[in-house]
């Protein structure tokens, strides 16, 4: 198993490769919330209008 440097500190390979795993999760939950934040506040701006 060789090193990487990730933030000027040494980790494994599998290490770097779990963080990279975990921040490519972590960027897609992003994605998925900013859609339905954006969904809802379209759906409230509808309804403001029928109102």
């Amino acid at each position: 198993m060789s090193n990487t440097p990730y933030h000027g500190k040494e980790i494994s390979t599998d290490t770097y490769a779990e963080l990279t795993r975990n921040q490519f999760s972590l960027e897609s939950l992003g994605d998925r919330l900013q859609r339905i934040e954006n969904t809802t506040a379209a759906m409230k701006d509808k309804w403001r209008r029928w109102d």
